[in-house]
């Protein structure tokens, strides 16, 4: 794989629509990032048209293009007959281009009635069991990589892509060949050695729009030039091959659009249920109108159709005849390399993914896989990451909402915009005394009639505020947290009951206020005793001084 099909990671927003789009798996996820097994994938551009973030690419070769045209290059574009979804006027797309630089502008419609031919040649000679066809590059890859045993039923013959570059060749050896497509996988057709040498480049239809922007003028009455077999241009249309071919008893026509469609065909060929078909089969639904490059212009494409049923009415089929070109090709099988797991391995990674009983297997496809059994086919092949799982993620986050919600000691009331009660957790009720009540429906003034709060819970400016306030109906100080879930018109208020807070704090308020005066009063006392002990001593050693003086003298002999 040479990025056909290119992951732009940084704008990949996880959504798995990718996963789920594609048809054969080939998509994956692991470790949070999509990844594309490049030997499953078939180009069928499913995951690309389902990306609604731009996260998935083309693979782009309009700078070698614009090159060649700068050094003056011959260039020569074939044009995909699903041009008709974009442009009404092939005429005037075709003057527009040449003043740009391209030296011509063929439809490859002139290739598809060449393989028409080569088909007709097919259901004359009557020796197949059954005739797919072969325009589709990514049906070719998918019969080859999965249903490898049925390439003999796989008509040998080129696209009309491949048979008209070939056209283009044989008269124009030195020539650039461009194809302008509506497909993906094309620009591995023109790259496979099989088809070496034919067509050059592709280029998509939306990158030529990019380029011309505006410069095209479309006449009022668009005319297309007629050429032999220009019934071919039914080619992009819903059974638009079959349209091409005459009837004929050797073969029932059949159409067959979509991957899962052609799965149901190939798997009744397998089992030998189908035989004496042609088999016109289009990974696209709606054919190539519908293509993954013209995904931005689905709008038009009943228009495309319109304009192309005008251009093919009345235009004679084709019939049996020589070819100008060689038309052969041959088909192989890729045998790619599956793993195969027992019964007990599958189970066992099923249990490791939480479906341990029939109510836990859904079997709802967000994942990406049909069913969870495939899922386990998938994490044992390395392809899938065995976390993923919605439902089961809704149901954890369901339960560890429910749980918080529930043992929470804060109350919890959920508003809307118009102060109506949505939903009350249990704390709430408990606190509020509506155990035996639903108040939802109820107004908020009713529950909580405080002006105060409602001015904050309808003040949006900030997304959250605080409030206290004591309920005389519920002889509560309660306070608030009001939390405004912005792009939800809800509020949600959080009640903490602080009134046995409170009036603990009181008490011990109170507690502190007598220790002080009880505290106080014994320091008054103490220094009331210790004046009263100071001045017992002051007299007492007054007196003792005076007495000593005395016995000085005394000893002094005064």
């Amino acid at each position: 794989m040479k990025d056909y099909i290119q992951l732009v990671d940084h704008h990949c927003h996880n959504c798995l629509r990718c996963v789920r789009a594609c048809p054969t798996n080939a998509m994956t996820y692991i470790n949070n990032s999509p990844r594309i097994e490049p030997n499953e994938c078939i180009l069928c551009g499913r995951c690309y048209t389902a990306c609604p973030h731009d996260a998935k690419k083309q693979k782009s070769q309009m700078k070698e293009v614009l090159q060649w045209l700068r050094e003056g290059r011959e260039v020569i574009l074939s044009t995909a007959p699903s041009f008709a979804v974009v442009w009404k006027d092939f005429n005037a797309l075709k003057e527009l281009l040449k003043s740009r630089g391209f030296s011509d502008i063929e439809e490859t419609a002139r290739g598809a009635a060449m393989v028409s031919r080569a088909y007709m040649n097919l259901i004359e000679e009557h020796t197949m069991k059954n005739i797919i066809t072969t325009c589709c590059p990514a049906v070719n890859s998918l019969i080859e990589k999965e249903y490898g045993d049925l390439t003999d039923q796989m008509a040998p013959v080129v696209s009309p892509l491949i048979a008209h570059a070939r056209m283009i060749r044989s008269a124009h050896p030195d020539a650039k060949i461009v194809f302008l497509s509506p497909c993906i996988a094309k620009y591995k057709e023109i790259e496979d050695v099989r088809f070496a040498g034919a067509a050059d480049a592709c280029i998509s239809m939306e990158e030529l729009v990019g380029w011309l922007k505006a410069d095209l003028q479309e006449a009022e009455r668009p005319q297309w030039e007629a050429f032999e077999g220009s019934i071919a241009r039914a080619y992009p249309t819903p059974g638009g091959i079959i349209a091409t071919l005459p009837e004929n008893p050797n073969y029932e026509y059949v159409p067959v659009d979509g991957i899962e469609k052609i799965r149901y065909m190939l798997e009744a060929i397998r089992r030998g249920e189908l035989e004496g078909c042609l088999l016109e089969v289009n990974a696209c639904k709606g054919s190539c109108l519908a293509g993954p490059l013209l995904s931005h212009f689905t709008h038009n494409e009943f228009l495309g159709q319109l304009r192309i049923s005008r251009q093919t009415a009345n235009t004679p089929k084709i019939t049996t005849g020589e070819l100008p070109v060689d038309m052969h090709a041959q088909w192989r099988k890729e045998n790619i390399y599956r793993p195969v797991h027992t019964e007990e391995e599958i189970q066992k990674q099923m249990i490791a993914m939480g479906k341990t009983e029939p109510m836990k297997i859904r079997d709802c496809g967000a994942c990406g896989y049909e069913t969870c059994r495939l899922k386990a086919i998938a994490v044992l092949d390395g392809k899938a990451d065995p976390k993923i799982c919605l439902p089961d993620a809704l149901e954890r986050a369901q339960s560890l909402s429910a749980v918080m919600l529930d043992n929470t000691p804060n109350g919890i009331l959920v508003v809307d915009d118009d102060l109506l009660i949505r939903d009350m957790n249990n704390a709430a009720k408990t606190m509020l005394g509506f155990e035996k009540v639903d108040a939802s429906g109820m107004p908020l003034e009713g529950i909580l009639p405080d002006t105060g709060l409602i001015d904050l819970v309808k003040e949006k400016r900030r997304k959250t505020g605080y409030f206290q306030c004591f309920y005389e109906s519920y002889q509560k100080l309660i306070e608030h947290a009001v939390v405004h879930a912005r792009g939800q018109n809800l509020t949600v208020i959080i009640l903490m009951d602080r009134t046995e807070e409170t009036k603990q704090e009181m008490k011990l308020a109170a507690m502190r206020t007598e220790a002080m005066e009880v505290t106080q009063k014994v320091i008054n006392e103490q220094m009331k005793s210790v004046q009263e002990i100071a001045s017992m001593l002051g007299e007492t050693t007054a007196r003792s001084k005076v007495a000593l003086l005395e016995l000085q003298k005394v000893i002094r002999g005064e």
